[in-house]
């Protein structure tokens, strides 16, 4: 009897290993305590996305995000954050932290007045990737 009991419980157990939740498998916002700045949007501002993509690797890993080398905000895997910027040049900077040992990355971003800017972080936080965009 004892085989059967192990049995049962080694399938509820598997079972439960077999779902995921939706905040693990879909993009959801940074939550608002993470986001330190460019929050409220003014006339003449720029918007700039960025998403952090989901996988395994990168799961323990936090990224903080700079724009012009003051920290903005800090991400993690499969959260997207909409900051209100100045237009004009901004410097972007990504600084993984946590699990993760990788240098800082940098990236730049001229933002026109009312123009929206996609930018993709892989998920180890080792790259900063500008979605490729129309111009309009």
């Amino acid at each position: 009897m004892r085989p059967a009991y192990t049995l049962v419980l080694a399938v509820v157990a598997l079972a439960g290993c077999a779902t995921q939740n939706q905040r693990h498998t879909e993009i959801h916002d940074a939550m608002s305590s993470t986001v330190y700045q460019y929050q409220d949007p003014t006339e003449g501002d720029a918007t700039l996305t960025l998403i952090r993509d989901h996988d395994l690797w990168g799961a323990g890993c936090s990224s903080a995000i700079y724009v012009d080398d003051k920290v903005v905000a800090d991400m993690e895997v499969g959260q997207q954050l909409t900051l209100h910027l100045p237009s004009g040049s901004r410097k972007l900077s990504l600084l993984p932290h946590g699990a993760c040992d990788a240098p800082r990355v940098d990236a730049d971003a001229t933002l026109g007045t009312g123009e929206t800017r996609v930018f993709r972080i892989s998920p180890d936080g080792g790259s900063l990737t500008a979605e490729k965009h129309a111009p309009g």
